[in-house]
């Protein structure tokens, strides 16, 4: 019992003297960590101090030389990012006519360049072989007329059989199917304009021989007229139909706008590319398969700090930064480095999304001489 008491009496003890051991070096650690931070304050006034002696010791020493920047205030405008693409005018409404049916052509009641009407006719085959099973046709349809309104007037006179009857009919109905036949053999001798437009081309003229495949002229037409563009695919999220673009036709010296009025949904394997089409305005100088450029704006933002992409640096672990002018008197001034993040980049500018305050002054010329904490002078461009 008295080995018992003993025992538990020495843990006791043990644990008590672990417990005081432990607040003792808790007490310690708490009172060295609170002597560091005022030490850390002091020596950082102490800095802060000594850097504004600095300062305006360099602005009283005349014979000291300091490295000149000029400097750029920070501000925020409006921002937007576009890019340039070629595309091709195309024409849901410019065809290659093709005769069908085949043989000489007798006339020619079009000339290139001349506007036509739908409908109208262009080229006139000859038919002449037509024209005759047609006025055979004709003839032999006009004696069955007449035989069969004889046979229905018996027929209905109870006169006559029936085999007579139908016989007569059949005929009749036969040679009304070859006359709408042979009819419209011989309207498929008239060339005819589709849709109303212009003939840009005529292949074959009065004399020559055309067929089925045989491209007899072009017919084309100011309405209908589009811009196709491949756009690769890194844009696709950015397009919407409706958007407006600048378009510029080089070769004609135009300039104007247009919406888009079709966003592709397929990527091209091979150029990784999707199409895009724009509706063109009404224009008689634009042509089918002229080249264009299109300015597409695909971002834009307003009230946004931007800085020119010339004064932002990148160091060796892919950090972007800049540097600041801190200013103190006489033109002097520290160099401070800035740590930034950023958005879009167009040619000019790069968003800045943080990192930087309107008004505070960035190093422009000079930026990529200078270090930070380095005193330096500012002077006017």
């Amino acid at each position: 019992m008295n080995k018992t008491f003993l025992l538990i009496a020495t843990v006791a003890a043990a644990a008590l003297a672990s417990c005081n051991s432990s607040e003792s070096a808790n007490e310690g650690i708490a009172q060295l960590t609170a002597r560091r931070d005022s030490l850390a304050g002091i020596v950082a006034k102490a800095e802060g101090e000594l850097s504004q002696i600095d300062l305006e010791l360099a602005a009283l020493d005349s014979s000291a030389q300091w490295s000149t920047v000029t400097t750029l205030a920070v501000g925020s405008s409006a921002f937007q990012h576009d890019f340039d693409i070629y595309g091709t005018v195309k024409s849901d409404q410019s065809v290659t006519l093709y005769p069908e049916s085949a043989g000489r052509i007798q006339r020619v009641l079009v000339r290139s360049g001349q506007k036509v009407s739908a409908g109208q006719v262009l080229v006139e085959l000859d038919n002449s072989v037509v024209q005759s099973s047609l006025a055979e046709i004709k003839t032999q349809l006009d004696l069955a007329q007449t035989l069969f309104d004889k046979q229905k007037r018996l027929w209905d006179q109870g006169i006559g059989s029936e085999v007579q009857y139908l016989q007569v009919k059949t005929q009749l109905e036969g040679l009304q199917k070859r006359l709408a036949t042979a009819q419209k053999q011989a309207a498929m001798a008239s060339l005819r304009a589709p849709f109303a437009g212009t003939i840009d081309e005529l292949f074959l003229k009065a004399g020559e021989y055309a067929a089925p495949g045989m491209a007899v002229a072009r017919l084309v037409s100011s309405g209908g007229l589009r811009l196709e563009l491949d756009v690769p695919e890194t844009y696709i999220s950015r397009l919407k139909v409706g958007q407006k673009i600048a378009l510029n036709f080089n070769s004609i010296g135009l300039q104007t706008s247009a919406s888009i009025s079709q966003v592709g949904d397929f990527i091209s394997a091979d150029s990784r590319t999707f199409k895009v089409n724009v509706s063109l305005p009404a224009n008689s100088q634009i042509k089918p398969n002229m080249m264009a450029s299109a300015q597409v704006v695909d971002y834009s933002s307003t009230g946004i700090i931007t800085v020119p992409s010339r004064l932002i640096l990148q160091d060796s672990k892919g950090a972007n930064y800049t540097y600041l002018f801190v200013p103190s008197k006489n033109g002097l001034g520290k160099v401070e480095r800035r740590d930034l993040q950023l958005g879009v980049s167009n040619n000019d500018a790069t968003e800045v999304l943080g990192g930087l305050s309107l008004e505070e002054q960035i190093i422009d010329r000079g930026i990529r001489s200078v270090q930070t904490g380095e005193t330096v002078k500012a002077v006017i461009k």
